[in-house]
């Protein structure tokens, strides 16, 4: 692993970042569906092999660009299997935030103020 570790919620130790009452209803409920279909089938997955999934559908999303050229177009189906994909990047994504109590709203914007806080030279030429 390299690069810098940012600390979240440095503020209040990661508990603003937890999946609670201030949570959105909708990303409550869309883990909860998660967690009980999860249930229901048997799966007990622990954050290693949450991970190691989460690893595997993003380079299926991967895969959908491997040959194609900068700014190619998707055709109808590429972009139905990319939504498809991503959504199962989604899945883990939300599963791993469940076995960890995180909302995953919360840990996005708390990133995204960090990465505003970014200046990335780009060359344009």
């Amino acid at each position: 692993m390299n690069g810098k570790i940012h600390n979240l919620d440095p503020k209040h130790h990661g508990q603003a970042l937890l999946l609670d009452e201030t949570s959105d209803p909708a990303i409550t409920e869309m883990i909860q569906a998660l967690v009980n279909d999860r249930k229901s089938r048997g799966w007990h997955h622990d954050l290693k092999n949450l991970a190691m999934a989460l690893n595997v559908e993003a380079s299926e999303v991967m895969d959908i660009f491997t040959w194609k050229d900068v700014g190619e177009p998707l055709s109808d189906e590429e972009k139905a299997h990319t939504a498809e994909e991503l959504a199962d990047v989604l899945i883990y994504t939300f599963d791993m935030c469940a076995k960890l109590g995180l909302d995953p709203l919360k840990v996005m914007q708390a990133k995204h103020r960090i990465n505003l806080t970014r200046h990335h030279d780009v060359d344009n030429s």
